[in-house]
């Protein structure tokens, strides 16, 4: 009886140490992907490069984001807040305005639990040129306060620093050199 239990052990025991080591390896996947998910993900880029392509498509940016549906983004349901000109996307909070049919600003707020590991970014976009800001994530208690085109000496008390220009006119005529769109 004693051997029939050895061997039962030496077919239980791997088997147990197999189990408890896949255990172990889930549960470090599955705290790295939540960490991975809490993070903030930013999308200026992409979020500039779509409101410039509405432009050139209908001669003017936007009064809202909601208008980009269908022109430039496919429709799907969107969670926009302040007069569909805000969204939540991916741990930042995106809030644009139109200043002139040809100039708008853009605020891009990390937001989420790991929200200070990330940068807040402010831009002012023309079919011409960009001009941004970045800092610091921003205390909660001060995205009350932002202003949709603030002054200089707004965006220095939010810590934002000003970045190098960006010139899309020269972008677009090289894009256009080379046979790009």
């Amino acid at each position: 009886m004693t051997a029939s239990r050895i061997k039962l052990s030496l077919v239980v025991a791997p088997i147990l140490l197999c189990l408890v080591v896949v255990v172990y390896v889930y549960s470090l996947w599955r705290a790295d992907r939540k960490k991975a998910d809490d993070l903030p993900v930013e999308a200026v880029s992409q979020m500039m490069r779509d409101l410039l392509r509405f432009h050139e498509k209908r001669g003017g940016f936007p009064d809202d984001l909601k208008r980009l549906e269908g022109v430039v983004w496919e429709k799907k349901i969107r969670s926009f807040s302040v007069a569909d000109r805000a969204l939540n996307h991916r741990n930042y909070y995106y809030f644009y305005t139109q200043i002139s049919p040809h100039q708008f600003t853009l605020w891009a707020i990390p937001t989420g639990v790991s929200r200070e590991e990330s940068p807040t970014h402010f831009l002012v976009v023309s079919p011409d040129a960009c001009r941004r800001w970045k800092g610091a994530a921003l205390p909660l208690e001060q995205i009350d306060r932002i202003e949709p085109n603030p002054s200089l000496k707004n965006l220095g008390s939010f810590g934002l620093i000003e970045q190098p220009l960006i010139d899309l006119k020269s972008q677009q005529k090289a894009s256009g050199l080379f046979g790009g769109k």
